[in-house]
């Protein structure tokens, strides 16, 4: 299930949700620009090429549509280009928060839920080709930390940290920190105890 903005209600609602999840609900972003906090802004700028691509990707009809896909696509892809970020249309839910710079690398592999947090070099893909997509399902309010791989076909609950480094290659439950290489879960996040 490929999560898809078809209208502008939906578009302005992902947009403010991505806004309040970077951090700029009641920040200016020429302000902030102004003020040298140039990385959150050509970051909340990505994200929103990101989600206007995405509706131009969903929105092709006519002739006026396809056009606009076909520019969007350009500019985004331009983007990706030089900020070293790939993420594929229609694959986050609202809440994208993109902490740094750095390579990152989400194909059509993944469906991610609302409010998810990713840091530089993570890489979301598949265990060998010739897996269909989508075969990454990741549940809402997780955390991505850095250096971390995601290999699917895999499905990780809601609620989950993944730690620095980590390499996620079975299915991970809700409400867990999870860190190592094949990861394995350290803590429940509504337990006190460590799990060795």
């Amino acid at each position: 299930m490929q999560i898809k903005i078809k209208t502008k209600e939906q578009l302005e609602a992902f947009l403010e949700a991505d806004r309040k999840a970077m951090g700029f609900e009641k920040r200016n972003t020429l302000f902030e620009y102004i003020k040298g906090n140039t990385d959150d802004v050509l970051l909340l700028h990505y994200v929103k090429q990101l989600r206007k691509f995405e509706y131009a990707s969903n929105n092709r009809e006519s002739i006026w549509g396809k056009c606009r896909y076909i520019w969007k696509k350009h500019c985004f892809r331009r983007l990706c280009r030089r900020y070293g970020i790939y993420i594929d249309a229609n694959i986050f839910g609202p809440g994208l928060h993109l902490v740094h710079f750095g390579y990152v690398w989400v194909d059509g592999s993944a469906v991610i839920g609302s409010n998810c947090t990713i840091l530089p070099r993570v890489l979301l893909g598949k265990k060998k080709p010739g897996i269909p997509p989508p075969n990454i399902f990741i549940g809402d309010n997780c955390y991505i930390g850095t250096g971390s791989t995601i290999l699917g076909p895999v499905k990780i609950g809601n609620n989950v940290t993944i730690a620095a480094g980590s390499v996620v290659v079975k299915d991970v439950p809700d409400n867990c920190i999870v860190a190592g290489s094949p990861a394995k879960i350290l803590k429940y996040k509504n337990a006190n105890t460590l799990i060795n």
